[in-house]
């Protein structure tokens, strides 16, 4: 499965050594809540809009610990996470026959947490991911900030993007889209110092690859209705006007 992140140049930004508060990898501070307690969900996964309706896409982010914050801060050990949680190794670049060579993180160096589009559904088209049609697809702005504390129970629901369609209304159907994540890019370096990299997923709306494997989890799904049809009543209305204005019109 491809994701797409909302910025993707963060994820070919390197860090200079030195430039940024190393994290080694020790335990942090103080407990934090799991990965494995955090859930994502579509609000209002379903509904009906027409075929010219821009859709909006809410999620809802919750931390289920009963007792322990999610926390990202670049001024806390391990940015505050969990050092099971975070990844050994991370991407030192590619090799001379373009293969991407990695290596285990001595370090850590900067978290930064966004949001991912997990390329699936039928809303964009086969193989465009963001781009259609019959929709394309816009981030919103990043809904987390630098540092980002969700407090034990707690839950933040944000506007995740846009599917506008590309061209002219949309034909009828049910349109659908099962991926969102939440994107956390890694930064560190390698014992010898070279910069490293990495991105993981603390929450995905759904592992799955299609609404069926998606029950129980939560997926994203559109009814669009069919351009309605003028009524016969109407068609006749409008032919008395152009009679009308045929007449007016020989008469001047």
């Amino acid at each position: 499965m491809k994701f797409l992140p909302r910025v993707i140049s963060r994820l070919l930004q390197t860090l200079a050594a030195g430039a940024a508060l190393s994290f080694t990898l020790a335990a942090p501070a103080q407990a934090q809540a799991a990965w494995s307690s955090l859930s994502l969900s579509f609000l209002q996964p379903t509904g009906t809009v027409g075929a010219n309706d821009s859709i909006d896409v809410y999620l809802r982010l919750v931390n289920t610990d009963a007792t322990q914050s999610f926390v990202v801060d670049n001024s806390l050990p391990l940015g505050g996470m969990n050092a099971a949680d975070l990844p050994l190794e991370g991407f030192a670049g590619n090799d001379a026959n373009g293969q991407p060579i990695y290596m285990p993180f001595a370090n850590y160096s900067s978290f930064y947490l966004s949001v991912g589009f997990g390329c699936s559904g039928n809303f964009t088209a086969v193989g465009g991911c963001l781009a259609g049609p019959p929709y394309t697809f816009s981030f919103a702005d990043n809904p987390f900030g630098q540092p980002y504390s969700l407090a034990a129970g707690a839950h933040q629901d944000y506007l995740f993007g846009t599917f506008k369609p590309t061209a002219g209304p949309v034909a009828a159907g049910d349109y659908f889209f099962y991926r969102s994540v939440l994107w956390l890019n890694v930064y560190g370096e390698s014992a010898d110092g070279t910069s490293l990299s990495s991105v993981v997923f603390p929450a995905t709306t759904c592992n799955g690859d299609s609404p069926a494997a998606c029950q129980g989890q939560s997926y994203f799904m559109r009814t669009v209705t069919a351009v309605p049809e003028p009524a016969s009543y109407a068609l006749f209305l409008a032919g008395l006007g152009l009679f009308g204005l045929l007449q007016r019109r020989r008469r001047a």
